[in-house]
């Protein structure tokens, strides 16, 4: 379970900011189920996913898919002033894992690992697991196991954590698949075909099982659609994504490889007849839904966090708030899964149903500094909204920040501009 993420000199974030799920109301769960961040276009809420998609990917794969001796793929410091592209950027996170509370984080420059740390914190008091300076290493007696194995597979450019996992250290291996086991729902969407072919075997699975939940997930959605199966002809994209060095599609296991490769089809019924649609003549949201949906369980029956960026394009709202009261429901999430998302959905903030949808230690802004071009991320609970105050209606009104500030006539004044230039008649 996640209970914070920090975050510091990745993108616009340059400055120190973090996200902290630790209920701000009386909550018997240590963290809340669902985040959401509201922003403005280039606020800097992508960025925040980006950048835990980032902390994720160094954990997963720094020992095993970095090169040795090259720069550190994908590090994004602050590029808008002429310090921070020389300072380290650092990542950590607060986790509950089997009741205990771990702190874990990292800095980076360009070509190296400046600092890594590891404390635990079994009732309440703090134990260090491990400090890393530079290549130089510092244990606490509270780690058992073989180091030094670690130590020595360990690179400049590669976390003690990830070594410790290839030289299966069995404490820090159990903690390392904790940590970056995400769910990034926005990564299917760019793979949507990809993931929906393999999800197809995730189907059937749970199908033998007794639970036909592939079909529910399509029905409840109320699009039309009676069944998904894998077809014998190639996904021709996909194909594209596996040649590509850069595509997410090269860290698949070879089983998500060999699914995916299969075109996807979607089974209609009119009529009494069966048809029989090709992935490319069914709806963006049919699809969007598709693989929201299943990540969304699967993360539920994982207990795994999920981030998902823009969760609101292709989706009825109705389907989103749907997503988040399957979180929000203690029943239904009996692992402690949870949901952080970015959106521009405002009603989100409001009820529906009679309903509301997030309570305000939910929801989060980010905005960016127009001066310094720096973002900052900050709770609604900062500001003291009386009982009963309509959220929505206030955040669009800019009473907390994080929405578009454009002069009241920008568009019409520049379309008058340009007719008066040509010589046109302008209304006034």
């Amino acid at each position: 379970m996640l209970l914070s993420f920090r975050v510091a000199n990745h993108g616009s974030l340059r400055e120190p900011q973090e996200l902290n799920l630790v209920p701000a109301y009386g909550d018997d769960r240590p963290a809340v189920p669902v985040v959401a961040l509201f922003g403005a276009n280039a606020s800097g809420k992508s960025t925040v996913v980006d950048a835990y998609r980032f902390f994720a990917e160094a954990v997963r794969e720094s020992q095993a898919r970095w090169l040795p001796g090259a720069p550190l793929p994908r590090r994004r410091p602050f590029l808008l002033d002429h310090t921070s592209q020389g300072e380290p950027s650092s990542y950590g996170v607060d986790v509950l894992l089997d009741g205990v509370r771990y702190v874990y984080g990292f800095s980076v420059t360009d070509t190296e690992v400046a600092e890594e740390w590891l404390y635990a914190y079994p009732k309440g008091r703090k134990r260090v697991l491990f400090e890393r300076d530079r290549m130089r290493m510092t244990y606490g007696a509270t780690l058992t196991g073989e180091r030094v194995a670690a130590e020595r597979l360990m690179r400049p450019n590669s976390l003690y954590l990830s070594a410790a996992a290839q030289t299966s250290h069995k404490q820090l291996s159990e903690l390392w698949r904790d940590l970056h086991l995400v769910t990034l729902g926005d990564g299917s969407r760019h793979l949507a075909s990809a993931i929906g072919a393999y999800l197809v075997q995730t189907y059937e699975v749970f199908a033998a099982a007794g639970l036909p939940i592939g079909s529910d997930v399509l029905a409840v959605a109320d699009l039309g659609v009676h069944g998904i199966r894998g077809g014998e002809a190639k996904n021709k994209a996909f194909e594209m994504l596996l040649r590509n060095p850069d595509g997410r599609a090269q860290g698949m296991p070879d089983d998500v490889k060999a699914a995916a490769s299969q075109a996807l089809e979607f089974v209609h019924r009119v009529g009494g007849e069966e048809f029989v649609l090709p992935e490319e003549a069914e709806s963006a949201g049919t699809k969007t839904w598709l693989t929201m949906a299943t990540a969304a369980l699967l993360s539920l029956l994982n207990g795994d966090v999920m981030w998902v960026d823009e969760i609101d394009i292709s989706l009825h709202p109705l389907l989103t708030a749907k997503l988040l009261t399957l979180f929000q429901d203690p029943e239904l999430n009996q692992r402690n899964a949870q949901l952080i998302f970015t959106t521009h959905d405002a009603s989100l903030l409001g009820t529906m149903l009679g309903d509301q949808v997030l309570r305000r230690d939910q929801v989060w802004f980010v905005e960016k500094d127009a001066k310094t071009g720096a973002s900052e991320l900050y709770p609604l609970t900062d500001f003291k909204p009386r009982k009963g105050e309509n959220f929505e209606r206030r955040y669009l009104a800019g009473s907390y920040g994080a929405v578009p500030l454009l002069p009241e006539t920008a568009f019409e004044d520049m379309l008058k501009k340009y007719w008066g230039a040509r010589g046109q008649v302008v209304p006034t």
